[in-house]
């Protein structure tokens, strides 16, 4: 290359960068226009028309700043206009939240304007808008202490009130996303979620409404739900809230749309999804057209935006190839392109296309093309998707809903379930009165609803008309029956096709255990005749087979105490005894070791199940933690009971390594203990030495009891390896030795306590506090007395008692 070539290389490159640096601040001025015009025309009230001509201006300047690789004026300036679009589309006005929402994104879209990312240079992390308002109400003094920060964190912007009628004069302002309710409030629950219905605005969902529970009872779960609450939480952790509160609010989204972008254009694809992200609709991207017929087949979109002109082939070819595969006959195609010539869009549409949009596409546009082709798709071309086997969304066709109830009970063979049928009654008078239109809206309806409030799994099949099926789980069958139940009542209850309509409708379900003889075809056709000759008998109403077939040969006794431990810890179905430690070196008194026995609430003759019959069973069905938090529970309301101060009683609890390992019980213990007004050290906490070896828990979990407040000890009845490693740890200051077998050949003359009399020694030189189980005879409180134990229990010394009344002044060793 000459020298003059080189020059005049070099002078198109400068002029090209010049030309780049005048779009680019032509640009910001637009964005400094546009804020100030923000400023002054809606910073004091909300002007409707002013808005909608400031969003115009905003879809320009996204577009512009996409079109010239700005990233970081596109992004803040598309997150606006996403967010800016629902309120210029329906005329409605944000509420005071929404308004904060908004000037923080005019604010960041300011910022970039006034500082320039320089090239090659970390752009400033985006402001995180807020992902919902909370309000938080609660009683004085029951307050989860670290519910509103945690949440605050996770960009929820948390109320608290601490009464019902702050709550409802807070809706003047604007409903919340989430109403967060403590359970002391749920008799006046109906109440305030009538009045945030009649306060939230027309386009928008009512709150979704958490009630915090203390304590897991069906009963008190029950009364919530039908007070009008969408979930129950009885944990007191935030994380596990958080997590609960979550998948909630994902099974009250809209209806899950899903859209493939066919885009080779990284630029234009990303804001596609930026857009489609801000509203909720899942996507995925493909850049050539020979990856889209896979991409239909295994992402199963609801709709895919298809570039016209695509490196290996054009929309046209591309949009006939998904036609060709059987059950995507109905999927909406729109084309993406900067075409002009309106032939080619003419043909585009007639070879295969729904819709056209032109390039740059609007974010506007995109969003009510999307969303109002995918409504049409699902309303008109249902029955022919769901005969071909194809999912869209919510709905699944008959084939795979078929594998699916196939594979069932090998999937979570210790839980019940169930094949439900849940039909609306009197359709032939329904459909007359709304008419087909409305009748496909409804239909669409009632698979969100389903799919949100039923808690069956997906997929949820189509099965006549107003009619599903789906397949629901739970722990067993009562928890399923009282699930479902609730859940039939709660469709009942609701105002359906639209506040104006007021239509209500009736429901009749039906649920057939699914077990591992079942005949796929067998199931279905029963459970609709079952359907049939209830709606025959009057319909609203429910039918329930749940009976194991496999229980009929189970022990009685097992079923017993499956029943008793799944069901909730009263004084009818719990018993706690106690046992004094008698000090020896010791100083403390009012010490007692728990035992927890089971007895069946209403069996006509008394039955008493203890631990060595209980706890094997437990273990097997996985419900040890289960029972680790009855006893606590039980314990703590025994303290809060008792006449004794508080700080002059300790319970020795014996708990199962599971309990340790399980994160959320440290928060849940502390919970307890403070709703009861229980101070910590007024437990000991008890793990078994062979349980600890088995499951060898980490000191973080160790830790987490610790913060607790509670003592932590270590019951011992070998003298192993793994053994002498956990009677080192320093978390157990106490250890509580197990009474000796004696040799088998009759050779020891003396009490078996004396050979372990080492062990004693080992312990206290360790510092640890010395307690000893089991005493029998007065040769065992000599032999104790010698080795130094600081404490003693057993029959010797006292009986099992059925609450705090032993004389420790009186006490004669």
């Amino acid at each position: 290359m000459s020298a003059e070539d080189t020059t005049g290389a070099g002078s198109e490159s400068t002029a090209s960068a010049k030309t780049a640096n005048s779009v680019e601040r032509a640009l910001r001025q637009r964005i400094d226009t546009f804020v100030a015009g923000w400023r002054s025309g809606l910073a004091e009230g909300w002007d409707a028309a002013r808005a909608s001509v400031l969003h115009e201006e905003l879809e320009g300047i996204a577009a512009a700043a996409d079109a010239q690789n700005l990233t970081e004026l596109a992004e803040p300036a598309m997150e606006l206009t996403v967010f800016l679009c629902s309120f210029v589309e329906s005329s409605a006005m944000p509420s005071p939240v929404q308004r904060q929402s908004l000037d923080a994104m005019i604010e960041r879209l300011g910022g970039m304007v006034a500082k320039p990312v320089a090239k090659g240079s970390r752009r400033a992390a985006p402001v995180a808008s807020v992902r919902g308002v909370v309000h938080y109400l609660r009683p004085p003094g029951r307050e989860i202490e670290a519910l509103p920060p945690f949440l605050g964190s996770q960009r929820f912007l948390v109320r608290p009130f601490e009464d019902p009628d702050g709550v409802v004069m807070a809706f003047s302002e604007g409903t919340p996303d989430l109403l967060l309710v403590d359970d002391a409030f749920v008799p006046q629950l109906h109440a305030v979620l009538d009045a945030a219905t009649r306060a939230r605005e027309a386009q928008r969902e009512p709150p979704l409404c958490v009630v915090l529970s203390e304590v897991d009872e069906v009963a008190r779960v029950l009364f919530a739900q039908r007070a009008g609450a969408d979930a129950v939480i009885s944990s007191r952790d935030p994380v596990a809230i958080l997590a609960r509160i979550e998948e909630a609010l994902e099974q009250r989204r809209s209806l899950g749309y899903r859209v493939l972008v066919v885009e080779d254009d990284p630029w234009q694809a990303k804001f596609c999804e930026s857009i489609l992200h801000h509203r909720g609709i899942s996507t995925q991207v493909v850049g050539d057209a020979a990856g889209v017929v896979s991409a239909v087949q295994s992402f199963h979109p609801d709709l895919v935006l298809l570039d016209f002109y695509l490196p290996d082939g054009n929309g046209i070819e591309v949009a006939q190839a998904i036609r060709a595969e059987p059950g995507y006959a109905f999927l909406p195609v729109v084309f993406l392109s900067g075409e002009q010539d309106l032939d080619k869009r003419f043909d585009a549409i007639s070879m295969g296309g729904d819709d056209f949009l032109t390039k740059p596409v609007k974010p506007r546009h995109l969003l009510m093309t999307v969303e109002s082709r995918v409504r049409r798709a699902r309303a008109l071309g249902h029955s022919q998707a769901t005969s071909r086997g194809e999912r869209r969304g919510i709905l699944s066709g008959r084939d795979s809903f078929l594998q699916e109830l196939e594979r069932t009970p090998n999937v979570s063979p210790e839980t019940c379930a169930a094949l439900v049928y849940l039909a609306v009654d009197n359709v032939d008078a329904i459909r007359d009165r709304i008419g087909f239109v409305a009748g496909s809206t409804l239909a669409q309806q009632l698979a969100a609803a389903l799919a949100a409030e039923v808690p069956v799994a997906r997929p949820l099949c189509a099965y006549g008309e107003f009619a599903f099926l789906g397949i629901a789980r739970e722990v067993d069958e009562l928890a399923l029956r009282d699930a479902l139940q609730k859940a039939r009542e709660r469709l009942a209850a609701r105002t359906w096709l639209s506040a104006e309509e007021g239509l209500k409708l009736g429901f009749t379900l039906v649920a057939q255990r699914i077990a591992t003889t079942s005949k796929p075809d067998a199931l279905i056709r029963r459970v609709r005749q079952l359907g049939i000759t209830a709606q025959a008998a009057g319909g609203n109403r429910s039918e329930f087979d749940l009976r194991d077939p496999a229980a009929a040969s189970e022990d009685p006794r097992v079923r017993l105490v499956r029943a008793v431990l799944r069901g909730p810890a009263d004084a009818r179905t719990t018993v706690l005894d106690f046992q004094p430690l008698v000090p020896l070196a010791g100083q403390l008194t009012g010490q007692y070791v728990v035992r927890l026995r089971l007895q069946p609430p209403k069996s006509s003759q008394p039955i008493s199940i203890e631990a060595a019959e209980y706890l094997p069973i437990a273990r097997d069905q996985g419900l040890l933690g289960a029972l680790d938090r009855r006893l606590a529970r039980s314990a703590l309301a025994q303290l809060r009971a008792a006449a004794v101060p508080a700080d002059q009683l300790r319970l020795y609890l014996s708990l199962s390594a599971e309990s340790l390992l399980d994160a959320a019980f440290a928060p849940w213990l502390a919970a307890e203990l403070r709703a009861h007004s229980v101070a910590p050290n007024a437990l000991a906490l008890e793990f078994h030495s062979a349980d600890l070896i088995e499951h060898q828990p980490g000191d973080a979990s160790i830790e987490a009891l610790q913060r607790v407040g509670a003592r932590l000890c270590l019951h011992v009845d070998d003298d192993s390896e793994g053994t002498q490693h956990w009677l080192s740890h320093a978390a157990f200051g106490l250890v509580r030795f197990a009474r000796p077998v004696p040799p088998p050949d009759g050779t020891l003359k003396g009490s078996p306590w004396s050979l372990v009399a080492n062990r004693f020694a080992g312990a206290k030189a360790l510092g640890k506090t010395v307690v000893a189980e089991g005493v029998v005879d007065m040769l065992d409180i000599s032999e104790l007395l010698r080795s130094g134990a600081h404490y003693a229990h057993g029959i010797a010394l006292c009986d099992w008692m059925t609450d705090f009344n032993f004389d420790f002044a009186h006490a004669v060793l």
